[in-house]
C-alpha cells in the first residue's frame, strides 16, 4: 500500500492492480473539478506525484481517454475534455433514455427499498448547501433506484454516462455558487412507483434529468459567448 498527498488531500494508492487505482484517483479528481476541463496533463510530473511508473500510468490514461473524459494529441499528450453546449445537449438525453431502460428491466419495487429511496432524498434534501454531498447522495438515489435492474451492460454505460453529468454539475455548482438538488422530482417518481405507475415513474426520471440540463444550458451558452 502507498500513501500520497496530493492537491486534495492524501490519496491511497493499492499496488493490486495498480493502473486501476491510477484510474481511480485521477478519475475522482477530474470529477471532482481538481483537475479542471481543458487542463494538459503532465505525465513526467504526474508519476513523480503518485510514485509510479509511466506504464500503468498511460495505461491509466488511456482508459480514461477510451472512456471519454481525456484526449490526446500526438507530441502535447493528453488534456481533460472541455465542457460544451453540444456535449451536454447530447449527453442528458442518452442519460434519461438509458436509465428509463434500466427502471424498466428493474423488477417490483417493494416497500424496503421505496422506503430507502425516500429515505435517501430526505438526506439530499438536507444536503442542498453542499455540492460534492447533494451529488453523492443523488447517485446514491439513482443507484438505489436502479438497484433491481440485472442488465450489468446496461449499468455500466449509465456509469459512465453520469461520470460525464458529473463533470458538468460540479462545475456549474462550483461557478455558480448554487446547489442543484432534485428532491421534488424523485418524490413524485416514488409515489408512481408506489403507484405501481411505471410509465410515469419514467416520465419523472427524464424529468428529473432534464431540470439538471435546463440549469446547465444557459450557463455553457454564456461561457461560449464570453470564450468567442
Amino acid at each position: 500500500m502507498k500513501w500520497i498527498t496530493g492537491e486534495t488531500g492524501t490519496l491511497r494508492i493499492s499496488r493490486v492492480p495498480l493502473r486501476s487505482e491510477i484510474r481511480r484517483v485521477l478519475l475522482d479528481r477530474i470529477l471532482a473539478g481538481a483537475i479542471a476541463p481543458g487542463t494538459s496533463i503532465n505525465e513526467s510530473e504526474l508519476s513523480v506525484a503518485l510514485g509510479v511508473s509511466r506504464t500503468p500510468l498511460r495505461e491509466a490514461l488511456l482508459g480514461l481517454e477510451r472512456e471519454g473524459l481525456l484526449t490526446s494529441e500526438t507530441g502535447r499528450g493528453f488534456f481533460v475534455l472541455p465542457l460544451t453546449l453540444r456535449d451536454a445537449e447530447e449527453l442528458y438525453p442518452i442519460l434519461w433514455t438509458l436509465e428509463g431502460a434500466a427502471l424498466d428491466a428493474s423488477g417490483t419495487f417493494d416497500r424496503e427499498r421505496l422506503s430507502e429511496l425516500r429515505a435517501v432524498n430526505a438526506e439530499l434534501k438536507s444536503a442542498e448547501r453542499d455540492a460534492a454531498e447533494a451529488l453523492r447522495l443523488d447517485r446514491q438515489w439513482h443507484d438505489t433506484l436502479l438497484r433491481g435492474c440485472d442488465n450489468a451492460r446496461l449499468l455500466a454505460l449509465i456509469d459512465t454516462h453520469k461520470d460525464h453529468a458529473r463533470r458538468y454539475e460540479t462545475a456549474y455548482m462550483q461557478c455558480s455558487g448554487r446547489v442543484i438538488v432534485s428532491t421534488v422530482q424523485h418524490e413524485s417518481i416514488v409515489k408512481a412507483l408506489e403507484a405501481e405507475d411505471r410509465r410515469a415513474a419514467r416520465k419523472g426520471l427524464e424529468q428529473n434529468w432534464r431540470v439538471s440540463l435546463e440549469f446547465l444550458l444557459p450557463w455553457l451558452g454564456g461561457r461560449a459567448e464570453g470564450s468567442a
